[in-house]
């Protein structure tokens, strides 16, 4: 059964913590004494603030924590010793609460070296007891606990200090519902039997986080890609790479150095000489000053080097894989519907291609992400559907 998005909590379930009380927390001491009581609980809530405009990586400018009785403000710019996090982050008896956490594992990669787990993701809880995808926190505050949430300092200056008032308010107010939000979304989960369907959906965002192979892969995600011949492919690959290597390593926005289109052009192209470089759209001559030497000897090495010619991307569906195509996301929907779920939980678009791609393969063996709590709810379903198409 699903219960109605409209039934809210009565005043005696709603929250009585108020953003106005926090405490500013800028001493090691005081935070490990933190740690260690917030250790026996059974869940905290955690957001961040940070700043990533001029960085490749993000550089963290508050931590926030919620627990049962109070809301924390924690400077991670005072804080020297980061252990006492470390350690409660890693600790599998203490449910870690945050709404929409993929930005927020990337800060605390960054920051701590170490992921939040058990992770607990109340958007996708939210999503998972009915209320559609991609639930902002203020607006599912508004419909849980009829509280209207102001957002007016989300492009806030969090490096500097002090922090004013308002962002203050602001930061306490991301943390202050979270935990209610948790224990009423376990409720809802629970009655409808989905509740290990999220802690499936949140392990997985923590392997993704943590996979090590991103910056291999990211010449994967560029547009285009798939007309690219192998040696043409090899040579965008290298370059994404060596691209990852030198943004990281002097911590800029990786178009902040060379765009997506400046590396499929010069992947396409193959040029041999600066000026050929020079006649590249997106390649600026500050680049080719700096790197275009480097460049250029990049690519004659991977075309020196067949061996690591790649197989040529799969190019767009055909007419009757796009027919087939139809016709499965037509069945997913019809599926998410009666279960009351976002389309895009059930399966995503990528796996869905590669089913139309490899239909006979997929008959065989059914791809990873189509496993656990989705084989019967969509994997066999489409199979079945797949079958009578071939």
């Amino acid at each position: 059964m699903t219960l109605p998005l409209e039934q809210k909590l009565n005043p005696a379930q709603k929250p009585e913590l108020t953003a106005q009380r926090f405490e500013w927390v800028d001493s090691d001491e005081r935070l490990q004494e933190l740690c260690s009581i917030w250790s026996s609980q059974k869940a905290i809530a955690l957001d961040t603030e940070f700043i990533r405009t001029d960085t490749f990586y993000p550089i963290m400018g508050l931590l926030q924590i919620a627990d049962e009785t109070d809301i924390y403000l924690i400077d991670p710019l005072a804080i020297t010793d980061k252990s006492p996090l470390q350690q409660l982050w890693k600790n599998d008896q203490v449910t870690k609460v945050i709404h929409s956490c993929s930005e927020d594992l990337d800060v605390f990669n960054r920051y701590l070296g170490v992921l939040p787990t058990p992770l607990f993701d109340t958007q996708i809880a939210a999503a998972f007891a009915g209320f559609g995808s991609s639930m902002g926190y203020a607006n599912l505050v508004a419909i849980l606990f009829d509280v209207t949430i102001p957002k007016d300092e989300t492009r806030s200056d969090w490096l500097q200090r002090p922090l004013s008032a308002a962002q203050l308010n602001y930061a306490a107010l991301d943390v202050v519902y979270l935990l209610a939000m948790f224990d009423e979304l376990t409720k809802r989960l629970s009655l409808e039997g989905r509740l290990e369907w999220v802690r499936v959906e949140c392990e997985a965002l923590i392997d993704k986080a943590s996979a090590t192979d991103g910056a291999a892969q990211y010449y994967l995600r560029i547009k285009s890609a798939w007309k690219l011949q192998p040696k043409q492919l090899a040579v965008l690959k290298a370059l994404s790479n060596w691209r990852e290597g030198e943004t990281r390593l002097i911590d800029i926005p990786r178009n902040r150095l060379l765009k997506d289109s400046a590396l499929f052009d010069i992947a396409q192209r193959l040029p041999k000489t600066k000026e050929h470089l020079s006649l590249l759209k997106d390649v600026n001559h500050r680049f080719i000053k700096k790197y275009g030497d480097h460049c250029l000897i990049l690519v004659e090495d991977v075309l020196n080097d067949e061996t690591n010619y790649p197989d040529r991307l799969p190019a767009p569906l055909s007419a009757e894989q796009r027919r087939l195509f139809k016709e499965l996301k037509a069945h997913v929907v019809e599926i998410a519907e009666k279960l009351d779920l976002p389309a895009e939980f059930l399966i995503r678009k990528k796996e869905l291609e590669f089913i139309v791609r490899t239909p006979q393969q997929t008959l065989l063996s059914l791809p990873s992400a189509l496993k656990g709590w989705r084989e019967d709810v969509i994997a066999k379903p489409l199979l079945n559907l797949l079958s009578s198409n071939i």
